[in-house]
């Protein structure tokens, strides 16, 4: 069955269906599933009515219960409160799923952390059960595809203002305000404040009744930042060649007149601890130039289609000059900048990226998992 119409959604009825559809299309031909929709049950807070209980049963006979909780729209932040509710049904299930019109990443991420498997129409997909030994993902969209006129909050953190809000969050103390953020990161109170409600909707920082923000998930938002923000896209790269090697490119940038910053595999370099052995070696130089132009004549890089040692970048914003900190005499990116450069870089950057949160985490800062 396919999705109903985007413009009005996917009714619950509709979502328990493809719900049953998609795990009888999952399994092998030779398990049983057996679905019961509004199942009601006796829990210790009275008689509830579960939206669906799966029975799927092995070919050796092993059988397991997944109580599946049916919500058309879920945001990051209310995963907590449904793992909650089913937890209260106290139904003796061996797994449970969330099932929506659309089960966005970051939502993913948090029913992950608290075992929850999920499905939506778009064919987002996970569940996992001991025994039977049953293991299902499957990915589908990362956007939802609803047109609805009514559904218009910010969904994307693309874009200059959105970037210089991530930064400030990550470097700000708190608490802080929605006007007191907009004006560190010199941007409009209106985006300020629809930024926050994205941020605060996947579940990224904490806000009281007054919508003042008093905590940050720092890895969370960066990793959000990432899914829009993307280096070698979001900023105009021109890959380029010193032929006399990185270390003469590295020693040259203390002589250099324009305005830069340093990112990447060697501004982790800066940041690690002087008896910590970076998690790769040094094979490229990434750095961002207020004038790419002159900063290539004054290193003597030229432009190349291959063999390229040092990408020279013209930033999306000049935020990464504002924010750039010096460390010996040479600037470098912020490190939340340095740390969603590397997420969406290529090679081990990931594995950079982990080295560079996990000292953050080490320092106190909010970088905790």
């Amino acid at each position: 069955m396919s999705r109903n119409s985007s413009q009005h959604g996917t009714t619950s009825s509709e979502l328990v269906e493809l719900t049953e559809h998609a795990l009888r299309s999952a399994l092998p031909s030779d398990w049983q599933v057996d679905a019961r929709r509004a199942t009601r049950v006796e829990t210790p807070s009275g008689v509830v009515e579960l939206d669906l209980v799966v029975t799927i049963t092995a070919p050796d006979g092993a059988r397991a219960e997944v109580v599946i909780e049916v919500k058309r729209k879920v945001e990051p932040r209310d995963v907590a409160k449904v793992a909650a509710q089913i937890s209260r049904y106290a139904y003796p299930a061996e797994g449970a799923m969330l099932v929506s019109e659309f089960v966005s990443p970051m939502t993913r991420a948090h029913l992950s952390e608290l075992g929850l498997g999920w499905f939506d129409p778009t064919g987002n997909m996970r569940l996992r059960l001991d025994k039977p030994a049953v293991f299902i993902d499957r990915v589908g969209a990362d956007r939802g595809g609803s047109r609805d006129s009514a559904d218009r909050p910010l969904k994307s953190l693309r874009g200059r203002a959105a970037a210089k809000i991530v930064l400030a969050l990550c470097e700000t103390s708190l608490p802080v305000g929605v006007r007191d953020l907009a004006a560190r990161a010199q941007v409009s109170a209106a985006t300020s404040a629809r930024v926050l409600d994205l941020l605060d909707r996947e579940a990224v920082v904490t806000r009281g009744g007054d919508g003042v923000v008093n905590a940050v998930r720092k890895r969370s938002l960066i990793g959000r930042w990432a899914q829009d923000y993307k280096v070698m896209t979001s900023n105009e790269v021109v890959a380029t060649l010193d032929p006399r090697g990185l270390n003469h490119a590295l020693k040259a940038l203390s002589s250099v007149e324009t305005r830069f910053a340093v990112t990447g595999s060697a501004a982790v370099r800066a940041y690690l601890p002087d008896d910590m052995t970076p998690v790769s070696p040094l094979v490229s130089l990434s750095l961002y130039a207020e004038d790419p132009t002159g900063l290539m004549g004054q290193l003597g890089l030229r432009a190349v289609e291959r063999g390229a040692n040092v990408l020279v970048m013209r930033p999306y914003d000049g935020v990464v000059h504002t924010k750039a900190q010096r460390v010996g005499g040479i600037d470098y990116a912020a490190p939340s900048q340095v740390v969603a450069d590397l997420l969406t870089g290529s090679g081990r950057s990931g594995e950079e990226a982990e080295q560079l949160m996990a000292v953050l985490e080490a320092s106190g800062q909010g970088w905790e998992r």
